[in-house]
């Protein structure tokens, strides 16, 4: 047996003990966790609702949003170790499976990002006729949820939002994404500046075929260009991107005058950071409330760039690059707690 397998096999047998244990959050006895389901257009969401028990009228609670891709109401166990820290420093939170996901009914990749912020109106209602009309509310999203967030500037009742890992705008996100898998497959040398415009040409080809429909993209030779990846085989995965392709921060982000925190991995594989540090700073209206960080040794998620095998299995707080929930709690605590809501 492989030292990698006994390795597994141990991580594994430690997990089972664990759980066998009883092995629990640290705040478990403090926190009332629940399952509660809410209604958002035709659909029923299944969500958590974390509260600590000390948990009074005038705190803050955070609603969790998602970025992409078919998520649970805690993104495959990636919240957990986030809402255990929150709930520690008392704020409630909130979070859903999306559409079609768990017990939730409907189709997630039916959305598009205006029904997905109709759905944080959603839970905002819920939570507003069932036990806490005065608490502040509000968000923090994943990737993404900034283009949520987008349809969400003028949405009084929120009264601050976090941002990790934002992208700005869905096709330049797309051909940074084009460029940093050309330099992985060894096709283009990353200081080799002309090859944007080839980049460009080809995502311009590619998002007119989008707009053209899933017949004529599936029919197109384009993706045997060497530089393209393999076209996408689920007509509901194109449908989703033909829907949302165009989704841009700058519009919606005019409109917010809540407080902003942009949280960023220095290691972000996924979105270009100084791109969207540049728009973020550009569009959103309370420019002097926007607040903006880079944590080192941060991926996209803001994990560790060099994670245990133990993470395979569950996250835990340690696993989060050093300083990205503490920054987060601490602008919490100065822009989401009741004398905020006070001054708002």
């Amino acid at each position: 047996m492989s030292r990698w397998s006994t390795a597994v096999l141990v991580a594994c047998a430690c997990m089972a003990l664990c759980l066998l244990s009883g092995c629990h959050n640290s705040n478990q006895e403090q926190v009332e966790d629940r399952l509660i389901a809410f209604n958002a257009d035709t659909n029923t969401l299944e969500a958590r609702l974390v509260t600590p028990k000390r948990h009074q009228s005038r705190d803050a609670i955070v609603l969790l949003v998602h970025g992409d891709g078919a998520m649970d109401h805690s993104a495959h166990g990636y919240f957990d170790p986030i809402i255990t820290t929150l709930t520690d420093k008392g704020y409630a939170t909130m979070s859903w499976s999306k559409p079609g996901i768990g017990n939730s009914s409907g189709d997630w990749l039916a959305q598009t990002m205006l029904q997905r912020a109709e759905e944080v109106r959603s839970a905002i209602r819920y939570l507003r006729q069932n036990g806490y009309p005065d608490n502040p509310i509000g968000l923090l999203g994943f990737s993404q949820a900034s283009w949520v967030l987008a349809e969400l500037g003028n949405e009084p009742e929120l009264k601050f939002a976090a941002l990790v890992g934002g992208a700005a705008n869905w096709r330049e996100q797309s051909q940074y994404m084009m460029w940093l898998r050309l330099i992985e497959e060894e096709k283009i040398h990353a200081d080799d500046t002309g090859i944007w415009q080839e980049i460009n040409e080809l995502t311009t080809l590619e998002y007119q075929l989008f707009k053209a429909g899933f017949d004529a993209y599936r029919g197109s030779d384009l993706h045997l260009h060497p530089f393209m990846a393999e076209p996408l085989e689920d007509e509901a995965r194109f449908n989703f991107v033909r829907a949302n392709i165009d989704s841009d921060v700058s519009r919606g982000f005019a409109h917010i005058q809540f407080p902003v925190l942009a949280l960023f991995g220095d290691s972000d594989m996924r979105v270009d950071v100084e791109h969207s540090q540049q728009v973020f700073a550009s569009t959103v209206g309370a420019a002097d409330t926007l607040e903006q960080k880079v944590i080192s040794n941060a991926s996209h998620s803001l994990l560790k760039t060099d994670l245990p095998m133990r993470a395979a299995l569950y996250l835990s707080a340690d696993d989060f690059a050093p300083g990205a929930l503490d920054t987060l709690v601490q602008w919490l605590d100065t822009h989401a707690n009741s004398k905020v809501a006070e001054r708002l």
